[in-house]
């Protein structure tokens, strides 16, 4: 049975009415109201909380957008619609957002062709309307598909059969898959298993999976992201802290995987031999397809003989629902970047730079998929609110290469900084946070350049090229273009702020990107750190990059022995090459020290700090990088990140603290030479 769904615009309180009007004479209490702001009665839900609902039921669902417009609670709350439901949307008479128009003119469309959809404008009558009851799905059976049950068949069989095998599970809402996740740990359990581990963005995200396991397992203690039978347990862990822990597990499922960074997924398939993934195709709260794309590569390298299954069969609504199609075009939820074999011959010399005009984008059904759909397929995370955001943020600009009129390279941009130089003051002395503003905040707050909140910056916010034309230039083109661009405005500096890795590291500084801050802590969405780049656009900004360059390389050997002490060496090798060393002149006693610990046996404790002078410095050079990534690392673990000696031999292979040592003098001894030899060249 198709499920229904009902327009109505005007204003707000005649909106509210004839809902109301509707709402009570459709007899059924699995009802939810949900609107910007709750009221006292708790009746209304905010939109916020649309999240809180999933795994749940609803026969009817009033979604009130006449103040504000949620397009993820919309799109998260439409999955939670039975068979034969009906949703009610309320619209604002008049609205000046590009995408709600947008949204308007497709349900407009979809209710002049569907006889399940209706648009309603003020005070036009709504007795015509034939509302059907929803008819219930039995829930006598376990398995609501045979797509279910064949998923179920294949998780056990990642258990039970050849280790190393991983399983990746795919499928749109709706088809039961994280059903399936818990129907699998259930019978786990039920055949003597005893470690269940589970892992997702979030631990409501899993309270689907954990229902269904705790209705199989009645005998079993039940509290939200854990159930205990006796020793055995299926328990939640966040994927940080399980990256962090020395858990062990019979299995590990990891639901909403598209919504996971690829970096810890990839750690994930390293630490449990046994693992399966899940992950929604077109989601209110990341994509699956990007997800594929970018893992695979990973999957084929660590683990070849891993296996993909496709859910395909809707459990709660029909195979042709019109709302679901309806929600993926209106939320873009299916939107691809151009195909491609029509891009194949495309070069960065071949493309056209284009600053878009968001009035005619949303009226180029075409160009505004591709875009989106190039940003779904690069970031992990996103979402509709990212296609809201772009068509209706003033301070977002959005610029694009097309190839052949194809779109094959975007840069999303917002302006920043601009800053009144009272609240500057009070956001550098801690007093006071930003919202947004995040350059100019951080350089404020974080590094401490007290002027940074008066100049004018334009932050990079999304930036993908098509993975069929990546590796040509023209992520670069792009940046070129974009600063030639900005050259007539008024733009200070250029920056963007993002989860560090070695490969962007070199994207960002092969177009002079400098690196001027790095997080202190783990980011809890991608669980790396976050490095800030900046580049100059004036002479303002060229001051102020000096500046933060200085900080950073000042306070650089205190960060490793300090936040950054568990920070992977070749990471922060990379980032040190990109920074000017503090020239300190070292004293003769401190040369002679080294010397004695390199060529001598000197102790390692009483010669660390004149080592970590002399490091810090060497650390910028390219002679460094002649090293071999072991005694690379070794340096950086001992001398300036100060790490135990137990520590180090764990992750390095060394039998114990005396070969390690041994190792050390070595590499400072080549240093040495490499150093001596390079100087005696220059003469």
């Amino acid at each position: 049975m198709q499920r229904q769904c009902v327009f109505i615009q005007g204003e707000a309180d005649w909106c509210q009415k004839s809902a109301e009007s509707l709402w009570h004479k459709i007899d059924t209490e699995n009802s939810l109201w949900l609107a910007a702001n709750t009221d006292s009665s708790q009746t209304i839900l905010a939109h916020k909380q649309a999240q809180s609902q999933l795994g749940k039921e609803f026969e009817l669902i009033v979604f009130d957008a006449t103040e504000q417009f949620s397009p993820d609670s919309f799109g998260a709350i439409v999955g939670t619609l039975t068979a034969g439901g009906i949703m009610l949307v309320l619209l604002a008479k008049e609205t000046t957002s590009l995408w709600q128009q947008r949204f308007q003119q497709i349900a407009a469309q979809y209710s002049q062709e569907n006889d399940h959809f209706y648009f309603v404008q003020q005070d036009e009558s709504l007795s015509t309307l034939s509302l059907s009851k929803q008819q219930k799905i039995s829930n006598d059976k376990q398995y609501k598909s045979l797509d279910q049950e064949q998923a179920v068949e294949a998780i056990l069989k990642v258990v039970h059969g050849h280790r190393r095998r991983p399983l990746v599970i795919s499928s749109d809402r709706g088809r039961g898959k994280s059903a399936a996740l818990g129907i699998a740990a259930a019978e786990l359990i039920k055949q003597g298993k005893q470690k269940i581990i589970v892992t997702a963005p979030s631990m409501a995200t899993t309270d689907t999976l954990f229902e269904h396991a705790g209705r199989l397992l009645p005998q079993a203690k039940y509290t939200q992201g854990h159930i205990q039978q006796e020793q055995a347990e299926i328990k939640f862990v966040a994927p940080d802290a399980l990256l962090d822990s020395a858990i062990t597990a019979d299995l590990l499922l990891v639901d909403e995987a598209a919504a996971i960074p690829t970096s810890m997924l990839e750690k994930l398939l390293n630490k449990f031999s046994r693992i399966v993934f899940a992950t929604t195709l077109h989601g209110y709260e990341g994509t699956g397809r990007g997800f594929v794309i970018r893992f695979q590569k990973i999957l084929d390298q660590t683990t070849p003989s891993w296996r993909t299954l496709q859910m395909s069969t809707p459990i709660r609504w029909a195979e042709d629902d019109q709302l679901e199609a309806f929600s993926f075009q209106s939320l873009l939820l299916n939107a691809s970047p151009v195909d491609d074999e029509l891009i194949t011959a495309a070069n960065a010399d071949a493309c056209e730079f284009e600053h878009v005009d968001r009035t005619e984008l949303v009226n180029d059904e075409q160009s505004l998929k591709e875009l989106f759909g190039l940003m779904v397929l690069a970031h992990y995370r996103t979402r509709p609110s990212d296609l809201q955001m772009m068509l209706d943020r003033e301070d977002v600009s959005v610029y694009v290469l097309r190839y052949q009129g194809h779109i094959v390279a975007s840069a999303w941009l917002v302006a920043e900084g601009g800053i009144d130089e009272s609240i500057s003051s009070a956001v550098y002395a801690g007093n006071r946070r930003l919202k947004g503003h995040l350059l100019p905040q951080s350089l404020l707050a974080h590094v401490g350049i007290p002027t940074a909140g008066a100049l004018s910056y334009q932050r990079i916010i999304r930036i993908a090229v098509h993975p069929a034309i990546q590796s040509r230039g023209i992520g670069q083109k792009l940046l070129r273009d974009i600063e030639q661009h900005l050259e007539t405005k008024q733009c200070d500096l250029l920056g963007a702020s993002f989860a560090v890795s070695i490969e962007l590291l070199n994207f960002w500084h092969r177009s002079d990107f400098i690196p001027v801050r790095l997080g202190l802590h783990q980011d809890d969405v991608s669980g790396s750190h976050a490095v800030m780049m900046l580049k100059a656009n004036s002479e303002q900004g060229h001051k102020l990059v000096e500046q933060a360059q200085e900080r950073l390389s000042e306070q650089w050997s205190y960060s490793l022995s300090s936040h950054l002490k568990q920070v992977e060496a070749k990471l922060l090798i990379a980032v040190s090459q990109l920074i000017s060393a503090s020239r300190l002149q070292l004293s003769p006693m401190a040369k002679q020290e080294i010397s004695a610990f390199a060529f001598e046996q000197r102790g390692f404790e009483f010669s660390q700090y004149s080592l970590a002078l002399w490091l810090r410095e060497q650390l910028n050079k390219s002679l460094f990088l002649q090293l071999g990534e072991e005694l690379q690392a070794l340096c950086l673990k001992t001398i300036l990140q100060q790490q135990d000696w137990a520590e180090i031999c764990e992750t390095l292979p060394y039998t114990g603290k005396k070969q390690a040592l041994s190792a050390l003098r070595e590499a400072v001894r080549i240093l040495l030479e490499l150093n001596k030899f390079h100087d005696e060249k220059q003469y």
